[in-house]
């Protein structure tokens, strides 16, 4: 099983606790200003009826009504209001029109009266004559605008943690490219010391006329090592891509491949029609196609046909592998390609870890299961870009 950074588990737990808390504390500062708004407001509201209230009850108009009583019926405020009878007849209403409207909506009106009446209780007014009326009153866009307050900062501070969350991945993900090419360097130099030396006394067994034989499995041995320290030098830098032709590059590779493996293998490689081109690096290249068909070998045993097949598309070219063998569960599609996770009892998995890494980050490629079945085999694609031939 693959292990994750524990100090990135730990960042991850502590931004969603971080969340939460900031949330409920966010609702519940919300909801007090919410309802310390509406409180405030209705005050005004009721201060403004008992107001009118006293206007409307004083029957001498000559008589002094009251500075006070004045200024609250003047004053300002956003609410809309709606006055109505005992019948439920509209009275009058504000803040309802625009000023320099002349026409009434009287259908507009009524609209307006069911939604307020939702928002908030009406206030009963009781006149001296018996005569009662209520007043119904909406929320203040100053109100509605508190309401999705919360969610602005919800975003905010979403986008916020997002940012940081990819921030330090991309962080983690570098110190990890940093590794694999430290680790590639050294690898190639601490086997390219020895190889200087193998390849020096190869050099030497010649002139002491060795069996031509020995001198040959030597020199095959000598050049996979070679091999080998070319691929880790390739990756311990940023490798040089080269303009190549798909089928060429596919065809020449399998070849080497087919003298190579067993008998029982068989690689058949199905090539594109037409002459495409992609951008690689030929040593890298060969080396992911030679883990999958590797992968592909120990998933049947060491029996069977392995199809290569090349497809192109509008911008991408596909190499499919499709192997015989026991197949993936499709939980696993994505983590056979974490460092670390492997399918076999004895595998390191390194293998398509790698592989992935060379097509993401060098080739600027994808590399996936597009389909597997227990026991039937899977199918897996290299996707490249193409090189676009101008016509």
């Amino acid at each position: 099983m693959i292990k994750t950074n524990p100090s990135f588990n730990i960042l991850r737990l502590s931004l969603v606790i971080s969340l939460a808390i900031s949330v409920f504390l966010i609702l519940i500062n919300t909801n007090k200003i919410i309802d310390y708004t509406r409180s405030e407001e209705r005050k005004k509201i009721e201060l403004w009826a008992s107001a009118q209230k006293n206007f409307i009850e004083n029957k001498n108009l000559d008589d002094d009504i009251g500075e006070l009583t004045l200024m609250i019926l003047t004053e300002s405020f956003e609410n809309p209001i709606i006055q109505v009878d005992a019948n439920g007849k509209i009275l009058s209403h504000k803040n309802i029109f625009e000023n320099n409207i002349i026409e009434i909506d009287s259908i507009k009106l009524k609209n307006v009266l069911e939604k307020i009446s939702i928002e908030n209780d009406p206030i009963l007014i009781k006149y001296s004559n018996s005569i009662n009326q209520k007043l119904y009153y909406g929320n203040s866009p100053i109100l509605y605008k508190i309401k999705f307050y919360p969610f602005g900062l919800l975003i905010v501070g979403l986008l916020f943690s997002i940012t940081l969350f990819i921030y330090y991945k991309s962080s983690i993900t570098s110190n990890q490219n940093k590794i694999w090419a430290s680790f590639a360097k050294e690898t190639a130099h601490q086997i390219g010391t020895p190889l200087s030396s193998l390849m020096g006394w190869s050099t030497i067994l010649k002139d002491e006329k060795i069996d031509s034989d020995i001198i040959a499995e030597i020199e095959k041995d000598i050049e996979r090592l070679n091999k080998i320290t070319k691929r880790f030098s390739e990756i311990g830098s940023v490798p040089k891509l080269y303009k190549e032709n798909v089928n060429e590059i596919l065809n020449n590779f399998i070849k080497y491949l087919n003298k190579r493996n067993s008998s029982l293998i068989k690689l058949k490689f199905n090539s594109c029609n037409e002459v495409i081109y992609f951008r690689i690096n030929k040593t890298l290249f060969e080396w992911v196609i030679e883990n999958l068909i590797k992968n592909a070998i120990d998933s049947m045993n060491g029996k069977g046909i392995i199809k290569i097949n090349v497809l192109k598309t509008n911008s991408n070219v596909q190499i499919e592998i499709k192997d015989s063998g026991k197949g993936i569960l499709k939980e696993n599609y994505n983590k056979i390609f974490n460092p670390g996770f492997s399918l076999k009892k004895k595998g390191w998995g390194l293998g398509l870890s790698l592989s992935k890494r060379i097509i993401n980050l060098y080739h600027v490629g994808n590399i996936y299961v597009k389909d597997s079945k227990i026991n039937s085999g899977s199918t897996l694609v290299i996707s490249l870009p193409l090189i676009i031939e101008s016509s």
